[in-house]
């Protein structure tokens, strides 16, 4: 009996620390940032095994700069951006170095997935190529229709529509 219950306690120190050891790496903190730009408000989704300390963006550079903080050596994370708020070929620097993340886009967000190693602080931007996609398709489309109607107003003098003149006379 003896024996059986020393078989027992050394079957389980030896199996659970490692098991609860690769499952602790992998467990992840979802961390949501509202992204506030051109009278919009935006969500940035990101789930890691890192701590993002803060996160910053610019529209003028299509960027969105990510300051992580890590305890742990082998790093993974999912984000989550909004299509709207920056798109089309990314390029990802981390730490002054680009990396190359796997990217799947549908039709609301692109969905980042990379690791890195190392503890500490890290770095990463995320540069798109287009901002506001959506918002600068339908301007030109509101601005043509826009032309279009008040031409055809014209020219059939519908009622409420005057000719108006700049001349004096």
């Amino acid at each position: 009996m003896l024996h059986l219950l020393f078989l027992s306690l050394v079957l389980l120190l030896v199996i659970v620390p490692p098991a609860f050891g690769l499952i602790s790496e992998r467990t992840g903190f979802k961390q949501d940032f509202t992204i506030e730009t051109s009278g919009y408000d935006f969500t940035v989704e990101i789930t890691s095994n890192f701590n993002v300390g803060d996160i910053e963006f610019s529209s003028d550079d299509k960027r969105l700069t990510l300051f992580i903080n890590s305890g742990i050596e082998n790093n993974l994370a999912e984000i989550q951006i909004p299509i709207n708020l920056i798109n089309g070929n990314f390029t990802f620097i981390l730490n002054e170095q680009e990396i190359f993340p796997i990217v799947k886009i549908n039709k609301k967000i692109s969905f980042i997935t990379f690791e890195f190693e190392g503890t500490g602080t890290h770095k990463l931007d995320i540069i798109g190529t287009t901002y506001l996609p959506e918002f600068s398709e339908i301007a030109s489309l509101i601005l043509f229709t826009s032309l279009f109607v008040l031409i055809f107003a014209q020219k059939i003098k519908l009622p409420g529509f005057k000719n108006y003149s700049f001349n004096k006379d």
